[in-house]
């Protein structure tokens, strides 16, 4: 048999798109305890997602400490990301730390709604609802393409049509740092966009998201098929979780570019010098977070230490970059 990628076999479903939508609220309407929950989960954990994404964009307001690694080598340590928000918290006070949380809301709102008209729009796989154990290894390889396929277009459907919102709330977290007011909500944030970057400023960030997106669902795919053939079949029901996490993870620096491309030259004061350098494109981001070994921050959020440019002086590490040397809280 061939290992050739197989065209999807089976038509598409045949439904407009007003019915569909209705259809896709109906649903929507139906499942509200999950809805909700999900609101939930996301409300609760915004303070830690603003922290991250403050450091993902470079911010440090608090001096890092001078410190020694495991191994003994002089390092400088930076703040948990619980001390980071506790920074916000006494600055800009309790609600504070929930700067950006309707944009995201929102976002997440026709997200949900565009993955249900994906749902219900993309034909089905040869094998979608055939179970593993009644295929042969060649047809388990198809069903994995097909799966991969389907979820990373369904990824670019929703960045395509959320990025404007997604730019609106990374550009909100960013406030923080300059305490601009232009991104306080949907409406006044596209506008701003707008104004300070045009109508390509809606999807600024766009391709190493994309990337990033596809990359990450292509790894996932490929781990968990090579960890079902050769893992205990009790085991089977983790490769997804697993497989999942080693792929996010070698992907994050995808979403520090494209971050940090959203910021960049917009208008806030975290976008330009000297909190940050002028980037022409996302490609020049991802050299410079390269050259400065900045591409992975804020994957570690208690344990973090300062790996940008530094040398070592009388045992204690001493940051180049003059905005990172020990000093008090800003």
């Amino acid at each position: 048999m061939s290992s050739g990628y197989k065209p999807i076999s089976s038509p598409p479903v045949e439904v407009g798109w007003s019915a569909s939508l209705e259809k896709t609220l109906d649903t929507l309407s139906k499942s509200w305890p999950e809805v909700a929950l999900k609101v939930g989960m996301t409300s609760a954990t915004h303070p830690l997602d603003l922290a991250k994404t403050l450091i993902q964009i470079g911010h440090e307001p608090i001096a890092p400490k001078h410190t020694k690694t495991w191994l003994g080598r002089p390092a400088l340590a930076l703040p948990s990301v619980f001390l980071y928000m506790g920074h916000i918290k006494r600055r800009d006070g309790f609600l504070g730390l929930y700067r950006g949380l309707g944009p995201k809301l929102v976002s997440m709102g026709v997200s949900s709604v565009v993955s249900d008209q994906f749902a219900q729009l993309w034909p089905k796989s040869q094998y979608e609802d055939t179970e593993d154990d009644e295929l042969d290894d060649e047809q388990k390889r198809q069903k994995a393409i097909d799966a991969a396929i389907k979820e990373i277009m369904e990824r670019f459907a929703i960045i395509v049509v959320t990025q404007p919102l997604h730019v609106v709330v990374v550009r909100a977290m960013a406030s923080f740092v300059g305490r601009e007011s232009d991104y306080n909500n949907v409406f006044s944030g596209l506008v701003s966009i707008y104004r300070e970057s045009g109508i390509l400023g809606f999807w600024s960030g766009m391709m190493p998201r994309a990337l990033g997106e596809a990359l990450t669902v292509a790894l996932g795919a490929g781990i968990a098929y090579g960890l079902n053939m050769y893992a205990d079949k009790n085991l089977k029901s983790y490769t997804s979780h697993i497989s999942s996490f080693l792929a996010a993870s070698l992907c994050y620096p995808f979403t520090v570019v494209s971050h940090c491309s959203i910021v960049s030259r917009s208008g806030l004061a975290a976008g330009y010098p000297p909190l940050m350098p002028f980037y022409s494109n996302w490609v020049d981001t991802w050299k410079h977070l390269s050259r400065e070994k900045q591409l992975k921050r804020g994957s570690s959020l208690l344990f973090r230490y300062y790996t940008g440019p530094q040398v070592v002086i009388d045992g204690k590490a001493i940051p180049i970059n003059p905005r990172m040397n020990p000093k008090k809280e800003l």
